[in-house]
């Protein structure tokens, strides 16, 4: 059975409008420990593009880097496998005169030649990837010598007191709980990574949400992480009685201690080629 976090069909629920994803990317800068754009200032220090390199950016979203990039100089190729996060990208370069192409494709089978790459990034997105070997041989071979990709992921315990309450809730209303899908590709994938980049390492970036109320976690929690359940019904009913768990949960929670703390720390494979 294809596990949600890689059906194609669920992946373009979640990411044909960038609203969802503009829900999670809100409450990162608004409730995180480590707030504003430092993890994407981070992740950029260790791409360590210099000007007039080209960078693919592989899984671009909304193109949240790309301004950043534009301002070290550098040329970008952004892809993406849903259509609406590649709109997404092009209007935003457009209204910001960058220097961006952005086009659809999979990473699977990138649309580039070989060595044609400066830089490549695919942040917090190879989880999605049905073939992560596959994806990783295509970075290599459209990097040129010399080149280096660094890919996001999700630390080994990322968000688990979240899941551990989804987890019960869902049990609770006769669900499945679903295997989060960044277990898919995490730190512990170190060997994989290097079967094809020989040199990566592993670098760690600490943070937590930090929710005085329940209202701004459950808005998280509604823009993905209630879906994952096994066979969810495809017209949503799970959802409402799963978020009015939740809420009980973590108005418990805030109630005793005050505030909800998740820590959410974020890994980063770097290497070169």
């Amino acid at each position: 059975m294809t596990q949600r976090g890689t059906n194609s069909r669920y992946l373009e629920f979640q990411y044909s409008q960038p609203d969802r994803l503009r829900i999670r990317r809100e409450t990162h800068a608004q409730f995180s420990d480590r707030s504003g754009d430092g993890f994407l200032l981070w992740t950029l220090s260790h791409l360590a593009a210099e000007q007039g390199d080209l960078v693919l950016d592989a899984g671009c979203g909304p193109g949240i880097y790309h301004p950043f990039l534009q301002e070290r100089g550098v040329r970008v190729v952004a892809i993406d496998y849903s259509l609406g996060m590649v709109r997404a990208a092009a209007e935003s370069a457009s209204e910001l005169s960058l220097d961006v192409h952005a086009c659809r494709a999979r990473i699977e089978s990138l649309p580039l030649a070989d060595g044609s790459c400066d830089r490549a990034m695919a942040n917090h997105m190879l989880y999605h990837v049905p073939d992560i070997k596959t994806a990783l041989l295509e970075l290599r071979r459209v990097l040129k010598p010399g080149g280096r990709v660094v890919m996001a992921t999700a630390s080994r315990d990322y968000c688990r007191i979240w899941q551990d309450l989804h987890d019960a809730a869902a049990r609770k209303l006769g669900y499945q709980p679903a295997r989060s899908v960044v277990a898919r590709f995490s730190p512990d994938h170190i060997e994989l990574v290097r079967e094809v980049f020989p040199s990566a390492e592993v670098f760690e970036f600490e943070d937590a949400f930090r929710f005085p109320a329940a209202e701004p976690a459950l808005r998280y929690y509604a823009s993905a992480m209630v879906d994952g359940i096994e066979n969810a019904p495809p017209d949503g009913r799970h959802r409402g009685p799963l978020i009015s768990e939740m809420e009980k949960s973590l108005r418990r929670i805030i109630q005793r201690e005050g505030e909800l703390v998740i820590p959410k720390s974020s890994a980063l494979f770097v290497a070169d080629k």
